[in-house]
């Protein structure tokens, strides 16, 4: 019998979930990487990339 050992075992990576997604992304539900000012899929398509201001009051 062969045990795996801790240091073979490759890490995995976590998906990161962006704080907020640009208009158009999020109109067209499309996933947004959240760079700023602007996303890649906004650069792709040479549109005005905008972000809503974040709300942090409850």
């Amino acid at each position: 019998m062969s045990s795996a050992s801790a240091s073979d075992k490759q890490p995995t990576k976590v998906p990161r979930r962006t704080p907020m997604a640009c208009e158009f992304c999020r109109g067209r539900k499309m996933k947004c990487d959240g760079i700023r000012p602007s996303c890649a899929n906004c650069e792709k398509r040479q549109i005005a990339c905008t972000y809503q201001p974040v709300n942090t009051s409850k």
